[in-house]
């Protein structure tokens, strides 16, 4: 076995997490390198784990490598616990795809209001502005899947499915009630919806291709064995970043 896939093994075996293994790794990453005493997590994990089942938890993950323990710098005898640094990179990422789907999520409920103060029959106008209005949601929301992608090829599968992939999920499930709640009220608005082509935004195909002629390649290299079948699809989109947009199906299907 390669170091590379040694490591990944390593890092983020294949034994799934649930959601309150997750809860308690977005706590636990929310103090970053510094980490938190025991007790202090406990009592912030009080709403949702009890103190015994949060140190279950903790040992659990500690063996798992997703946390670990170093002591306090001024009382060696604490111990102070804190995510890896591949799970607070994972952490940070969550963080950001919320933060994005929180973004859209205000645009569709701004969209929405706006609509509601139109007059009954919707112009043509107002059609073709929504059309345009569903088209770049949909290509940002493209945006959020792609991210996931990116993370089953740089740390594995096992990483993207437990931790990222959940919170992709549930905020892509909110966005769509949000779409359909405005379909529903303004059913002329449906012939304006519209499939994306795979194509992403150009400012994210310029961030693509910058980031893919640095580590295109050596991405390719540390494919997990069980992307090793995808290389082919893979490796087309690193060469042409304009087909990022097509990067979930080549992953997820």
């Amino acid at each position: 076995m390669s170091t590379v896939h040694a490591a990944e093994k390593s890092f983020f075996p294949p034994e799934p997490l649930d959601s309150r293994d997750r809860q308690i790794l977005d706590l636990v990453c929310k103090y970053g390198k510094e980490g938190q005493s025991f007790n202090k997590l406990v009592e912030d994990a009080k709403p949702f784990a009890s103190r015994s089942t949060f140190a279950l938890r903790v040992e659990r993950l500690q063996r798992l490598n997703y946390v670990e323990k170093l002591p306090d710098k001024e009382r060696k005898q604490v111990k102070r616990i804190r995510g890896t640094l591949q799970v607070r990179i994972l952490m940070w990422l969550v963080r950001r795809v919320r933060d994005d789907a929180a973004d859209i999520e205000k645009l569709i409920v701004k969209k929405e209001v706006e609509l509601s103060k139109k007059p009954k029959e919707l112009s043509p106008q107002d059609i073709k502005a929504f059309k345009d209005f569903l088209k770049d949601t949909i290509e940002r929301i493209e945006g959020i899947f792609s991210s996931v992608a990116a993370v089953a090829v740089t740390y594995g599968e096992t990483a993207a499915g437990d931790i990222l992939l959940p919170s992709v999920m549930e905020s892509f499930r909110n966005l769509m009630l949000k779409l359909v709640s405005i379909l529903k009220k303004n059913p002329e608005l449906t012939k304006a919806f519209v499939v994306s082509k795979g194509k992403p935004p150009e400012e994210t195909i310029k961030e693509a291709k910058a980031f893919l002629d640095e580590f295109g390649e050596e991405l390719l290299e540390k494919l997990s064995p069980r992307l090793q079948s995808k290389k082919a699809v893979i490796e087309d989109i690193v060469k042409h970043p304009e087909k990022l947009g097509l990067f979930p199906s080549a992953v997820w299907t």
